[in-house]
């Protein structure tokens, strides 16, 4: 306690000297740190800090470097609709913060996309628009300019008609899932899987109904193991038809 006490003494005792009384700065290091007490304390905190905030407040994200998808304003939905999913996904990989999502999205505009941002601004600042503040607020916008009404109604007709048919549970499984993120659906995961299961060709459901699932993932999982299985015992039975009127 002591020792300590006299170090805040001395450490007092150079902070009230005059900038000429001052021993002049040393750079730190273990040779010096016996020489001057406190004073290497301060040094340790100061440099503490100092990496601290470079920790905190990095200029330039890494992320900004990536290159971003480029949207021209193509009349064509899928083409809005591809570069929309890229983007949600360039966002959730670099967990990119809300505030940041309107203003990364625009840097690639090309073309009429261009002016169409800048018409929507100028509409903004004379109150005929609602602000645009946050990423589902620009996609709003955009797909009630680039995705035309008939278009999701197309949608609609084909999701509900839509069943596996000639399609593996794989593909039959990434064509619903387009076809629900194209809709702009958001339905529960319970909603979704009994929607998965209904279009499954019946052999399918009835080896499906014969074990439990708690998630989406699982269900995909299970449905394509009893695909494989079923086509395995398909092809042995084949087979031995085959064997047996060859045979004969």
């Amino acid at each position: 306690m002591r020792q300590m006490e006299e170090r805040i003494q001395r450490l007092e005792m150079m902070n009230d000297r005059s900038p000429r009384q001052r021993r002049p700065h040393h750079r730190y290091d273990s040779r010096s740190s016996h020489n001057y007490g406190g004073y290497d304390e301060e040094i340790k905190w100061r440099r503490h800090q100092h990496y601290e905030e470079r920790r905190q407040n990095v200029a330039k994200p890494y992320f900004l470097f990536v290159k971003l998808p480029s949207f021209s304003g193509d009349s064509d939905p899928n083409v809005y609709l591809g570069w929309e999913a890229k983007l949600q996904q360039f966002f959730n990989v670099h967990e990119v913060q809300n505030d940041k999502k309107v203003r990364l999205s625009s840097l690639e505009f090309l073309d009429y996309a261009m002016q169409w941002r800048h018409k929507l601004v100028m509409d903004i600042e004379l109150n005929k628009t609602s602000p645009v503040i946050s990423w589902d607020d620009l996609k709003e916008c955009m797909r009630a300019r680039f995705v035309p009404p008939h278009y999701r109604k197309n949608l609609l007709l084909k999701l509900q008609r839509f069943h596996q048919g000639t399609l593996s549970v794989d593909a039959y499984f990434k064509e619903l899932e387009t076809l629900l993120t194209n809709i702009n659906i958001h339905e529960s995961e319970e909603s979704k899987m009994a929607r998965f299961v209904s279009g499954f060709k019946k052999e399918i459901q009835d080896v499906i109904k014969l074990h439990e699932y708690s998630s989406l993932e699982n269900l995909v999982h299970l449905a394509i193991k009893a695909e494989s299985q079923l086509s395995k015992k398909n092809s042995f039975k084949n087979s031995h038809n085959d064997g047996f009127y060859h045979t004969s």
